[in-house]
């Protein structure tokens, strides 16, 4: 009777194994590997071409966000609730993972120029190059309209507190500022608001071409992705860059899960909160580090180790959460 129990113990633990497996591969398949063909993509293209990438990411900045920005909140049905649901998700996971990387970076040893790349690897994510094609993916559009509430905050607090961060003294309140107010996405967030607050109806003729210019940008931003990573240059701190890797795709998932039960986010919201806050390293991170010098060889080797770990990581994600 004993081995019998035991013989239908183990098939059952073998079925489960065998139904996991298949989820995993489902999502891999399905969600993570278009998008990652596409950055491989970008990837050659970087490898046997030439490309000015500050102009094709000023464009992304400046006129893609903008369109999807907008036209995702003119039509929007996201409640002011969720909407500060989303911003308060966002500065409690961020106070606690910067909390988590302050004492990380301390036990490390590092000094002050490779904390401060330390602490921008970890809290700034990849929201929008690898978020907003996985959320479409995964989920449907409402996710990526949360997924654009969130980047916009998490803009803010790049502009800011990163700023801070890279400088630590040599850039002040107002130089911040500056960099806030000359970000056209939280214009266009403003503008899409008041036209849906508002009930305007603007014509087809005016929303649809702008519509199509903004669902361009999640194929784009891939490929650029790729190009970018294709000039990483891999001579960062290890110990450093690993130590990111493992916060960034792994303690902050479980952070962000333990921020949503906590605030008892439900749906899209929670699922979408959760997937932002767990994506690889923001690639603009570079940009800031290089400006400041401040490590820029950690962050970019945080950035391309993360990068690629994610594929894996976002899959047991999406297949928990």
């Amino acid at each position: 009777m004993t081995k019998i129990v035991g013989a239908r113990t183990i098939a059952t633990l073998y079925l489960i194994r065998n139904f996991a497996l298949d989820i995993l591969l489902s999502i891999f398949t399905r969600v993570i590997l278009p998008v990652f063909v596409m950055i491989a993509v970008g990837y050659g293209a970087g490898r046997l071409l030439k490309f000015d990438l500050k102009t094709l990411s000023r464009f992304a900045l400046y006129v893609l966000v903008p369109c999807m920005v907008f036209t995702a909140m003119a039509r929007t049905t996201i409640s002011p609730v969720e909407f500060g649901q989303i911003v308060v998700f966002y500065v409690l996971t961020l106070t606690a993972l910067y909390a988590i990387s302050a004492l990380t970076a301390r036990g490390l040893r590092l000094d002050r120029s490779a904390a401060s790349s330390f602490h921008i690897a970890i809290l700034f994510t990849n929201c929008v190059n690898v978020g907003f094609p996985i959320l479409l993916l995964a989920y449907s559009p409402a996710a990526v309209e949360r997924g654009l509430i969130y980047m916009i905050v998490m803009q803010i607090a790049l502009q800011t507190f990163g700023v801070y961060l890279a400088a630590r003294g040599r850039a002040n309140l107002r130089d911040a500022l500056k960099r806030v107010a000359q970000m056209p996405g939280m214009y266009a967030l403003a503008l899409g608001i008041a036209v849906n607050a508002a009930a305007i109806q603007i014509p087809a003729t005016l929303f649809d071409p702008l519509k199509l210019i903004g669902d361009s940008l999640l194929p784009y931003l891939l490929v650029v992705l790729g190009m970018q990573l294709a000039e990483v240059d891999l001579n960062g701190q290890w110990l450093g860059a690993s130590a990111a890797t493992f916060i960034r795709l792994v303690i902050a998932p479980v952070v962000s899960i333990l921020a949503a039960n906590l605030m008892n986010l439900q749906g899209i919201t929670r699922q979408t909160m959760i997937l932002e806050n767990s994506m690889p390293t923001a690639i603009f991170g570079v940009a800031l580090a290089q400006e400041f010098d401040t490590a820029p060889d950690l962050i970019t080797t945080v950035i391309f180790i993360s990068t690629l770990a994610s594929m894996f990581s976002l899959t047991v994600l999406i297949a928990v959460i």
